[in-house]
């Protein structure tokens, strides 16, 4: 799965449309904006439909706030 578009944030709460790769399928959720989040939970998010990871080559986002500043 991959971040399409952001719906809202909240701190480093978040809401998003995420769409698979592979078929192409898009479902809501909710996230948290931190690099461990977009670099390690995002890519093995099965999607609900055909059960696909993200392939090797995923490019995380990067955080709206830097690693360790308070929001």
């Amino acid at each position: 799965m991959r971040i399409k578009k952001i719906i809202g944030q909240y701190r480093r709460d978040f809401t998003a449309m995420y769409e698979c790769e592979s078929c192409g399928v898009e479902e809501k959720s909710r996230g948290y904006d931190d690099a461990n989040f977009h670099k390690n939970v995002i890519p093995l998010m099965p999607c609900s439909a055909c059960g696909a990871v993200s392939p090797a080559e995923y490019r995380p986002l990067t955080t709206k706030y830097a690693e360790g500043e308070v929001v």
